[in-house]
């Protein structure tokens, strides 16, 4: 039997819409059996170069933003195993957009489940959204959860 979906890639941040994206993501592991990834990024910024003597970011402000943030894959992969839904946890360095959509293309996941934080069209213009982008670039299917 060909199953819709085997492999889900979740990306969450510890925003408050991330509690959202999470039950979706299990509610819908449930109904199709697929396995779930949760995926932290840590944000490098991407203009962080040796261009113009800037220096990337160090090892050091790399690990610090990882380690803050290490746990909340890992808390979300617990919330799916208590509802006897395979997961796992990673964190990921890079930029967001473009590493999400990168390791969907490189792990060949099936879809990918990301929340919105319901900006205005006005402000998306000027800040971006991740979401917006990896809608746009990602080879798989990929549910927005607002």
């Amino acid at each position: 039997m060909n199953k819709l979906f085997q492999r889900a890639l979740v990306p969450v941040d510890g925003s408050p819409y991330m509690s959202g994206v999470v039950a979706h993501a299990i509610a819908i592991a449930k109904k199709t059996n697929c396995s779930l990834t949760f995926l932290y990024v840590a944000n490098v910024d991407p203009t962080s170069s040796y261009v113009a003597n800037v220096k990337p970011a160090t090892s050091l402000e790399v690990e610090k933003q990882r380690g803050s943030n290490m746990r909340i894959p890992e808390v979300c992969r617990q919330k799916a195993a208590a509802e006897d839904i395979s997961a796992s946890s990673r964190v990921e360095v890079g930029s967001p957009a473009q590493t999400i959509v990168e390791l969907s293309v490189r792990e060949r996941f099936d879809l990918i489940i990301i929340g919105s934080r319901g900006y205005s069209r006005l402000k998306t213009l000027f800040l971006g959204s991740v979401a917006d982008e990896v809608m746009e670039q990602a080879s798989c299917p990929v549910l927005l959860v607002k």
